[in-house]
């Protein structure tokens, strides 16, 4: 990876966003009213129940954001976060509301020049293959569209299917393929570019955990060693954990953390993770006590009225003990007990409170800039 003196590949500043409401959003597009649908006469009173639109929705709110070359950046948060919406104004998809910056040394204000150099994959990209056309096919066609030369576009495409592990279905067409292997064709195609930067939105998902631990192998592998800069979303907390090199998590459209992955867990630091499994045994009626700082439990249906709870509990030497004590009950019984470190799906789950210092000791967060 590049020193820090190094220009930023995406360097964002104060991006804010916000979306029209929907009927205001329709203007100009096929959807757009023409004509009546509905005559009414000596309507008076009655207008004002439709004559407001929709209101509009704030999806960034300032968002400052720099990622370096050759890095491996994360973007997590949940559904509704602006996750999405930033990939977007980044792949030069979306122009912002308010707000500057560059994208592989080019202004936001000139998104051709930007799409010209990201590779962006979505998760959806899948929809957009040609069906008559065999997974080979597609990947040169793809090139050809974008006006590679026909030689390297053969080379290309062989390693490109290679990498994704489709080199032996590369006469596959699409409907003969399962949704995970289209999903890799989708990225066989952005590994065509050399770009300096390559957009992954949610690239594991339709994935098996082999096939997913293997598309991490290639964002570790041949994109760091292409000398490519990798930002990518995810909802599995843990593979982005395991292939980041730094983090920032978005809550309500705004940067909430920043840094590494090691930084961010670290927040949890007085905090164990202990985790039970239960059998034919009645959730507790007492409260909680005092150590446990939060819990989750699910219920799995079946004969044996199995139970799993997830305790967050502050880091004590009776900590195991204490919530034995306050889930067990006289009948039922106990057939699983696990303690273990936070990771950075408890960082996700927990309430905010319990990561701004209200309710665990925790470090101060490593300035990533």
């Amino acid at each position: 990876m590049n020193g820090d003196a190094a220009p930023a590949v995406v360097d964002l500043r104060h991006i804010a966003k916000r979306y029209d409401g929907a009927e205001t959003s329709l203007r100009g597009t096929k959807l757009e009213w023409k004509g009546p649908a509905l005559w009414a006469r000596n309507l008076r009173r009655a207008l004002s129940l439709t004559a407001s639109t929709s209101p509009s929705v704030q999806a960034l709110v300032d968002v400052s954001l720099r990622v370096r070359p050759g890095e491996i950046f994360g973007l997590l948060g949940r559904n509704g976060s602006g996750k999405t919406t930033l990939i977007k104004i980044i792949a030069g998809l979306l122009r912002p509301t308010s707000g500057d910056g560059s994208v592989a040394g080019w202004s936001l204000d000139h998104p051709q020049e930007i799409r010209r150099r990201v590779s962006y994959v979505s998760t959806t990209g899948w929809m957009g293959l040609e069906w008559p056309l065999t997974a080979l096919d597609n990947i040169r066609y793809f090139a050809a569209l974008c006006g590679m030369p026909e030689r390297l576009a053969r080379e290309r495409a062989e390693q490109a299917l290679r990498d994704v592990q489709l080199w032996p279905d590369r006469d596959k067409y699409p409907s003969q393929l399962s949704n995970g292997m289209r999903q890799r064709v989708i990225l066989a195609r952005a590994l065509l570019f050399r770009t300096p930067l390559v957009l992954l939105d949610e690239p594991t998902v339709g994935l098996d955990p082999t096939m997913a631990k293997d598309m991490l192998a290639l964002i570790r592998g041949p994109l760091r060693e292409r000398g490519q800069t990798v930002l990518l979303t995810d909802h599995q907390s843990a593979e982005i954990e395991a292939v980041a090199d730094r983090i920032a998590i978005l809550r309500d459209g705004r940067v909430w953390l920043d840094g590494t992955p090691r930084d961010i867990v670290a927040r949890l630091a007085g905090l164990t993770v202990i985790e039970a499994r239960t059998e034919d045994m009645e959730p507790p009626t007492d409260p909680p006590p005092p150590i446990v700082v939060a819990h989750q439990r699910t219920e799995r249906p079946g004969a044996l009225g199995e139970r799993v709870w997830r305790v967050h509990a502050r880091r004590q030497a009776d900590a195991m003990t204490e919530v034995v004590d306050w889930l067990e009950q006289p009948t039922g019984r106990i057939v699983l007990l696990d303690e273990h470190e936070p990771n950075l799906g408890d960082v996700l789950a927990l309430p905010d409170e319990l990561l701004n210092g209200a309710a665990v000791e925790a470090p101060r967060l490593a300035e990533a800039r």
